[in-house]
């Protein structure tokens, strides 16, 4: 039963004690707990013809990066949240293209990517866009700009981040808009791929 539904902002002044559980798509993008969403699985070649994201639904993919791959996020509304996992060892040098549908952009925002040299298959920290801009880069720093719709990132061979168990987050805050997260799988060097871009189709 809901008893309270408000969305615009809400302000609590005094302490707020909760015992059960709260059930918040942000709290679930910031942390990587996909508990409560559902999930897809899709083959190597079904990315490669494209497939669309389901709103709250964790994407399980085996695209290798042999052939170019198309992913289209689901309608940006308040509140919903897609997750991409890459579960095949992404190295194969095409590029994978996601696409916002409609007229949905992407906030204006900066992830600043760790990469590092460590064993294969380390999972990084996960990484979430700021709406201000990193000065000092503690990896690789990637900016996407408001008036962007698309992220294109290539399966770099030998180094990269989109190896078994990357995961690529997508919350919207605001309608039409999306945050990004990455956390990156090291392949190699753990370097970041060479295209890790947004643009405006």
């Amino acid at each position: 039963m809901t008893i309270w539904k408000r969305e615009a902002p809400a302000e609590f002044n005094n302490t707020v004690t909760m015992k059960g559980k709260v059930v918040s798509n942000y709290i679930r993008f910031a942390t990587g707990d996909w508990n409560g969403l559902s999930l897809s699985t899709s083959n190597d070649a079904a990315v490669d013809a494209g497939i669309t994201m389901d709103a709250d639904t964790v994407h399980q993919a085996a695209w290798d990066g042999g052939d170019a791959g198309a992913v289209t996020l689901p309608a940006a509304r308040l509140g919903t949240l897609a997750v991409f996992r890459f579960t095949a060892q992404a190295d194969g040098a095409a590029d994978i293209v996601f696409s916002c549908a409609g007229e949905d952009t992407f906030h204006l925002q900066t992830l600043n990517i760790p990469t590092a040299n460590n064993a294969d298959l380390t999972l990084n920290e996960r990484t979430i866009g700021n709406d201000w801009t990193d000065t000092v880069a503690i990896g690789t720093i990637v900016t996407l700009l408001a008036s962007e719709n698309t992220l294109t990132i290539s399966a770099t061979a030998t180094n990269n981040l989109t190896n078994i168990g990357a995961e690529l987050g997508f919350f919207c805050d605001a309608a039409g808009k999306w945050r990004l997260s990455f956390r990156g799988s090291q392949l190699g060097s753990g370097a970041i791929n060479a295209t890790f871009t947004g643009s405006a189709a």
